[in-house]
């Protein structure tokens, strides 16, 4: 058996987010992912929210800015 190089395996790992991330989109389906240490979900219309928690633990969406 043969052993993967990392480079090898960074790039099935970008191919299988591509392709989950266009999945989602073509069945209408939000991702979510963290970026800049925040909870971000992104619809497929490509609106993106925050998620974040109040001081009760309630989950909130705000809107997004990059």
């Amino acid at each position: 058996m043969n052993r993967m190089s990392i480079s090898e395996l960074n790039e099935i790992l970008v191919k299988a987010t591509l392709s989950a991330r266009q999945e989602a989109k073509n069945n209408g389906v939000p991702i979510v992912y963290e970026e800049n240490e925040k909870m971000i979900k992104e619809y497929p219309d490509g609106r993106k929210t925050e998620i974040i928690y109040d001081e009760q633990g309630n989950k909130k969406e705000i809107e997004y800015h990059e």
